[in-house]
């Protein structure tokens, strides 16, 4: 079965055309190669193609170049990726990112009169299609066998519930005996009227 792993992030700070050359160069890798290519490119050891926007390039000669700040946050946001995999059951070390979505962040409001600038907000969702045995955390395990080991410490649980269940009992017979002297004293009034 085919379950899909996703990360979102929403108005971040970041070149709307930094990150898609970013997510192109990583995209269909394994977490943790991308990873280790998103950081030689924050030591400048490595560039990042620039394919569709060549302009944005500042390396000699080539359409490519080192961005930070989108690259910081691609970082965390695969970190983020392969913490929810690992949470799901899956084997975070397999897990490749299969796709991403990415779109214009709405623009930060400013008091009237001011310009629009540094108004870049980027939205980022990063997708991953596993085809994995999902596998339970240990921690989950060990609290089922512990529930299941003690039925002694339910027993207690169950005559506190009977004592709780049996006093609503009185109080509704209580309530009828009032309801009852309610309806005597309304009787007794319509024949004083009469």
């Amino acid at each position: 079965m085919v379950t899909k792993v996703q990360v979102k992030r929403e108005g971040m700070p970041i070149s709307l055309k930094h990150t898609h050359e970013i997510m192109e160069a990583v995209k269909g890798k394994q977490i943790s190669k991308a990873n280790a290519l998103l950081k030689k490119v924050l030591a400048k050891q490595a560039y990042i193609p620039f394919r569709k926007y060549p302009s944005k390039g500042h390396k000699h000669g080539v359409p490519a170049g080192y961005p930070q700040k989108a690259t910081k946050q691609v970082v965390s946001m695969l970190e983020e990726l392969k913490a929810n995999a690992k949470n799901m059951g899956f084997d975070e070390s397999k897990i490749v990112i299969s796709s991403y979505s990415l779109g214009r962040g709405g623009y930060p409001r400013f008091s009237s009169g001011t310009v629009y600038r540094h108004g870049k907000r980027t939205n980022l969702t990063i997708y991953s299609l596993v085809d994995q045995e999902r596998k339970m955390p240990e921690k989950k395990q060990a609290n089922a066998e512990n529930t299941v080991e003690s039925p002694a410490a339910k027993e207690p649980v169950k005559e506190e519930s009977k004592e709780e269940s049996q006093k609503p009992n009185e109080e509704k017979k209580e309530k009828p005996a009032e309801q009852e002297s309610n309806k005597s004293t309304e009787s007794n009034d319509l024949k004083a009227e009469q």
